[in-house]
């Protein structure tokens, strides 16, 4: 049997692990449904379902939290039990008379749907296991057929046991005393240390850190940060660090110092598909075939045709670049990276050559443009100045700039770095 466990409270976000961790003692198969929702796997637990709930209430008791417990064999059943009749404990096989007169917004259904459900006279949940299965599914797609399971009580899923991680930590007792700040911040920076190696081996990032700090006079501290990203790099862990410690003060020397991540969440880092700047034929025919690898399926693009109906104005189309043009820098197989940042300068006076109302050249003597992007037309309104058209311009080795024209004369503006 199930035991569905939902609890309510303050800074639940924060304490969430710590809960499941102490549910273990109840269950040693326990699925994290989110935050506040948890299912336990009560099966050769020994005791009876009012036992079993009132073991939760008490282990969950130091939180200080609202719980309210539900039983039966399915998951959904033991959540609406939960959810709406604390402590209540469904049989077998009595799931849909339990489940009957609970009206549709239980389920995971989005208003619309059930307004076409009322529409048909479909109020309650018994009224909507009642309806054949096939004739169902065939009106309101395949996402119905999770619906009618629940409905009836039969759904009856495998629970997804959360995994067990040892905790990652370190610490340094015994080895000497700190007395001044700067000997806590290298003591400290020592264990981010490890702490961070011991989240990059595991796979792992951390979305907070625990301070454990024990002083001479026996007295014990402990702080606990959370960041805005969950992150393993040692420099970005130690500068909050830092930033938190500059308000703390102890009244005596630190003898021991205790620091675990908490909050441990899967880390990966981005891979680029070319790693040279320049993109050649060969490495753009691996990138598309383990991209087709990925996916299991032909890497499309969506091409434009003229139709009359609007859905009918596009069609996915088998993407295949013009590899020989790849690696020639006129021509571009792909879609332009975003440039650089811009670095504004103070304005200088340029010589611009023009081309039919074009920039071709620029500087004295003149360099010879291999890209140009504009105009567009701005005006800085604040400092009451002029309109003027702005250009990006590239130059043969590579240098991009950026130029103005204004009052018949051309400036340049900025550089991208």
């Amino acid at each position: 049997m199930l035991l569905c466990a939902i609890v309510e409270g303050e800074n639940l976000q924060h304490r969430w692990e710590a809960m499941l961790d102490a549910l273990d003692a109840v269950s040693p198969t326990i699925e994290d449904a989110g935050v506040g929702s948890a299912y336990l796997d009560m099966y050769g637990i020994a005791g009876e379902p009012a036992q079993w709930c009132g073991r939760v209430r008490r282990t969950l008791a130091p939180f200080c939290i609202d719980v309210r417990c539900g039983c039966s064999e399915d998951a959904f059943c033991a959540e609406v039990a939960a959810r709406y009749a604390d402590g209540c404990v469904v049989a077998a096989g009595e799931e849909a008379a339990f489940l009957s007169p609970f009206p549709l917004n239980v389920l995971d259904i989005d208003p619309r749907t059930i307004e076409r459900f009322a529409l048909l006279g479909i109020e309650r949940l018994g009224a909507l296991a009642a309806l054949p299965h096939g004739p169902f599914l065939r009106r309101f797609g395949a996402q119905a057929a999770r619906w009618h399971l629940r409905a009836c009580g039969m759904e009856r899923r495998p629970l997804v046991p959360r995994a067990f991680t040892l905790p990652i930590e370190a610490s340094a007792l015994g080895e000497g005393e700190a007395q001044t700040q700067e000997q806590l911040l290298f003591a400290l920076r020592i264990l981010i240390g490890k702490i961070s190696e011991s989240c990059a081996r595991r796979g792992r990032s951390a979305g907070g850190i625990r301070l454990d700090f024990f002083c001479d006079d026996a007295s014990e501290r402990s702080i606990e940060l959370f960041f805005a990203l969950p992150t393993a790099e040692e420099r970005a862990i130690f500068d909050v660090l830092r930033a938190r410690l500059e308000r703390e003060r102890f009244d005596a020397a630190v003898v021991g110092t205790r620091v675990c991540a908490l909050r441990l969440e899967e880390a990966g880092s981005s891979q680029m598909l070319f790693a040279r700047e320049r993109v050649q034929r060969q490495d753009l025919a691996v990138a598309l075939a383990r991209l087709e690898g990925l996916l299991g399926e032909p890497v499309r693009r969506a091409c434009l045709r003229a139709a009359h109906a609007l859905e009918e104005r596009f069609s996915f189309e088998r993407f295949t670049p013009d590899l020989a043009a790849v690696e020639d820098p006129r021509i571009s197989a792909l879609p332009a990276l975003p440039p650089p940042a811009l670095h504004l300068l103070a304005e200088r006076e340029v010589a611009v050559e023009l081309r039919d109302g074009t920039p071709v050249a620029i500087g004295s003597p003149p360099s010879v443009l291999c890209e140009c992007a504009g105009p567009w037309r701005t005006q800085d309104a604040a400092r009451e100045l002029p309109p003027r058209d702005e250009y990006d311009v590239a130059l043969a080795d590579g240098r991009w700039y950026r130029i103005v024209h204004r009052h018949a004369r051309w400036y340049i503006r900025g550089i991208y770095e």
